[in-house]
């Protein structure tokens, strides 16, 4: 040891000493009444978590012997229809359908026809039906009595026909 110091720097270096320990002993009860606290908010949590998760493990092993014990086989999948393919119907048949199902006295024209044949029947057509296909259509249809002429057509205006 030193005997260089004096009897004052003796004291004053105990003092920071004594100040830093003093500090020490502070700043660790502080953290020792933080710590505590801390341990007390944990353990409620550690009780908390753990009783929710005994429930839950008791559940789920319910479950999973339930799960397995009514386990079955998925279904076979069925195997898949083939699309019903619509044979194209001829324009006369269709033309004779949306007659038939016309209210009597109404009147008819080819463009009317072959407008009204595409929207009813659009999926029995290959394509759709000309004017002057229902033109056709439509004076057969007179021929057989279906329908009567009203207006006899020209090039440029067309026929009219009413249903009988």
């Amino acid at each position: 040891m030193s005997s260089d110091l004096s009897v004052a720097q003796v004291l004053a270096n105990l003092e920071k000493q004594l100040a830093f320990h003093r500090q020490q002993e502070a700043h660790h009860a502080e953290r020792e009444v933080f710590h505590r606290e801390q341990r007390v908010v944990h353990a409620s949590e550690v009780e908390n978590v753990s009783k929710h998760y005994e429930a839950f493990k008791a559940t789920a092993e319910g479950a999973a012997k339930i799960a397995a014990r009514t386990a079955t086989a998925p279904p076979k999948p069925e195997a898949p229809t083939p699309p019903v393919r619509v044979e194209p119907k001829r324009p006369h048949i269709l033309v004779a359908r949306l007659v038939a199902e016309l209210p009597a006295g109404e009147t008819l024209t080819a463009s009317k026809v072959a407008a009204e044949v595409h929207r009813r029947y659009r999926s029995e057509l290959k394509k759709p039906i000309s004017s002057p296909t229902a033109s056709t259509c439509l004076r057969r249809q007179a021929a057989y009595g279906s329908v009567r002429l009203v207006k006899k057509g020209t090039a440029h205006i067309q026929a009219v026909y009413t249903k009988v």
